[in-house]
């Protein structure tokens, strides 16, 4: 989980609800597991759906004004390890530039990026390869090695959003269904 953006959420959030992030059997243990233990009525079923890393948001903020919020929201970030790549990256030969600028690569790169495997030289100052580099192919997972190479150069390839999946209402006393990948609309 990347922890500037959650921030960036709890404070977009900060005077319209509270976000919490942390283990699945924790969220299960505060809001109860079945109904003797459950701290409203039905919220257990919160229990029985909850996979992975997850989350809750408390909030009095109507459902689409949530879902709106999350479907534009999302943060450009460098991609990890073990990542799959969905384009082929190859830099072009010559004087090396970071990524989307015209912006030369900082000269105390060198050593770092030769011994990640990408065939710099020094030139007149500048980093400079002789001919095109591909650093990963399409449908690649990173490597550790890869995954450094693109952040040195400024590929943000990933994205961190956070999707909601379900909801409960207070006034029905239950948790409602799915809420869809594309966000548009909610799923009973």
């Amino acid at each position: 989980m990347r922890n500037e953006y959650l921030q960036q959420i709890r404070s977009d959030w900060k005077d319209k609800g509270r976000l919490f992030f942390t283990k699945k059997t924790i969220i299960i243990k505060a809001l109860g597991s079945n109904e003797s233990d459950e701290q409203a009525e039905n919220v257990s079923q919160f229990s029985k759906e909850l996979t992975g890393e997850g989350g809750i948001l408390f909030t009095d903020e109507p459902v689409d004004a949530v879902i709106s919020y999350f479907s534009k929201t999302q943060f450009e970030d460098y991609a990890r390890t073990g990542a799959y790549i969905d384009k082929d990256i190859t830099i072009p030969a010559g004087n090396l530039k970071y990524h989307n600028t015209d912006n030369y690569v900082v000269t105390f790169h060198e050593k770092m990026l030769k011994k990640l495997g990408m065939p710099v030289r020094m030139d007149q100052g500048y980093l400079v390869l002789d001919q095109d580099y591909t650093i990963c192919k399409y449908g690649d997972r990173l490597t550790a090695d890869q995954a450094h190479m693109l952040k040195i150069l400024l590929f943000k390839l990933s994205v961190f959003k956070l999707i909601p999946t379900h909801y409960y209402d207070k006034i029905m006393n239950k948790v409602i269904g799915k809420v869809s990948n594309d966000l548009e609309e909610l799923v009973e």
